[in-house]
């Protein structure tokens, strides 16, 4: 990566916080385990089955909730992470989903208030020493994280495809990834944790070079979901993510306009 496509990474990271279904404008999520109404949007939602991804809404005309455009009159289902429900204010919702939590609805506002404070995110210049290569040991584990939202920061478990081995300031580790559908996310603190950059931590995405060979490139390492939104219920780093020394890449934190 150079520092023409950082600068392009970095735009792209700030229409997606900012979009419609972006982490910027999430107000809610709703874990669901039978039929329910909720006050941010209208209609009753239900999941669709025990076992099963997905809910069902059922909504009248007079709720005025639509998809792809065509007004809900009557029950639907709603596929995760794929059919949108949307109001004509500005309101939309999903089914998604986490590791110990099948049935969410995640709720979105256009117009919140948290997006009309947003400025930007901070981050780093291009730093080419923050770029690693790793050696993956596979395996299939369940591996248990803490989440923010979760009482007494309760553990999920989350598939892993193994073990990062990565050597970083002088010193060897052996980071743990998580699975997020298609990719595979250390979520990590180290030394500018606290004070430079967000808190609870940052994450970056593992990309493949080889069936072995994994490459870290903390320039794009991002704020995680619930830096955005107190509605995330974000994973926590593990202690063998715990970096001792200073990452000085990627994002930084969230600038308001009143900073």
């Amino acid at each position: 990566m150079n520092t023409e496509q950082l600068q392009a990474w970095h735009k792209q990271r700030h229409l997606d916080v900012t979009g419609a279904q972006g982490d910027l404008t999430l107000i809610a999520m709703h874990e669901l385990t039978s039929e329910t109404t909720v006050k941010q949007i209208a209609g009753s939602w239900k999941p669709t089955s025990p076992t099963e991804l997905g809910l069902t809404l059922k909504a009248t005309v007079e709720d005025q909730l639509f998809i792809n455009g065509v007004l809900v009159d009557g029950v639907v289902h709603i596929i995760a992470d794929e059919t949108v429900v949307q109001t004509t204010d500005g309101i939309s919702a999903m089914a998604t989903s986490q590791p110990g939590s099948m049935h969410l609805l995640a709720i979105w506002d256009e117009n919140s208030p948290v997006l009309q404070t947003f400025s930007h995110i901070d981050a780093y210049e291009m730093n080419k020493q923050a770029i690693y290569n790793g050696k993956l040991i596979k395996d299939d584990a369940m591996i248990e994280f803490s989440h923010t939202g979760d009482a007494h920061l309760a553990a999920r478990s989350h598939a892993s495809i193994g073990v990062i081995e990565v050597e970083i300031g002088g010193v060897h580790y052996r980071l743990r990834p998580f699975q997020s559908g298609r990719y595979s996310i250390i979520i990590f603190r180290d030394a500018t944790s606290g004070n430079e950059t967000y808190s609870m931590g940052r994450m970056v995405v593992i990309e493949h070079l080889d069936d072995e060979t994994v490459l870290l490139d903390f320039n794009k390492a991002f704020l995680p979901p619930c830096a955005f939104s107190s509605s995330f219920n974000c994973p926590m780093p593990p202690l063998s993510n715990r970096i001792q020394s200073k990452i000085e890449a990627g994002e930084k934190q969230i600038i308001s306009l009143h900073s």
